[in-house]
């Protein structure tokens, strides 16, 4: 069996009552395609495999935790060695119930990724830093950021449970916390997210100064008066957006 490897933020669940707690989670058919990203050891994959699904695929970086898998399960699942944090999750066509322990030092990466691959996730079962989980759901105030705000209009994501150090090996300093990642009908086109992903990002670049100075603007036209003296942390997602195609 592979070594942890502390570069991967690898922290792997021994906790079988979570493990089914996360699966149950996704509140599977038998008809369901499912696939996993960063199976590693194996424990919710062995969860998953009882399911009797129609399709199960992991995404898993580590060669030889893929060679472990292969060996383990077999048939049974669909192993693709790769990085998911610029993986083609589209390539492998249709939609996905996706589960995943996200390695601490990657999730975000890994959720922005699956931004570009929407339409292939009919639902995702994350387990992320509950920090994280804390940034990804604030919809204002300090835990409210650019790739909330990006994220929230092209998902509703909220809060399961949380995960205490004690159900991993080797514990991780920090409590964990499972999300579940629902996709909205909202649909824009890829360059349009890409400028707006630009916009955010200059938006909150200095939370404390107001939304104009960030965009280096002495006013903001007539019609965005109601935002003259707002921070990008006090404006909705959907707000930031209009301001973003207005000034465009």
């Amino acid at each position: 069996m592979s070594r942890l490897k502390k570069s991967l933020g690898q922290h792997f669940l021994r906790d079988k009552n979570v493990v089914k707690r996360i699966v149950d989670a996704g509140k599977l058919s038998p008809e369901d395609r499912v696939l996993e990203i960063g199976p590693g050891g194996g424990a919710l994959t062995e969860e998953i495999v009882s399911r009797n699904l129609k399709e199960f695929i992991a995404v898993e970086i580590d060669p030889e935790w893929v060679s472990f898998l292969t060996e383990k399960f077999g048939d049974k699942v669909k192993i693709i060695n790769a990085d998911a944090t610029d993986f083609d999750f589209s390539s492998l066509g249709g939609k996905f119930v996706y589960f995943g322990n996200l390695p601490y030092n990657v999730s975000t990466a890994i959720l922005r990724n699956l931004l570009t691959h929407r339409k292939t996730l009919k639902k995702g079962i994350f387990m992320v830093q509950k920090e994280v989980a804390d940034r990804l759901t604030a919809k204002k105030g300090k835990e409210y950021g650019y790739f909330p705000a990006l994220l929230s209009l092209f998902f509703d994501i909220k809060k399961l449970f949380n995960v205490p150090p004690k159900a991993f090996i080797p514990p991780p300093k920090v409590m964990s916390t499972v999300i579940e990642v629902t996709p909205k009908e909202f649909e824009i086109e890829e360059k349009e997210i890409k400028e707006f992903e630009s916009f955010l990002k200059r938006a909150f670049s200095q939370r404390r100064k107001k939304l104009k100075k960030n965009l280096g603007l002495k006013e903001l036209p007539e019609e965005l008066k109601e935002f003259k003296d707002k921070r990008a942390e006090e404006i909705p997602p959907e707000e930031l957006l209009r301001i973003f195609r207005l000034l465009r």
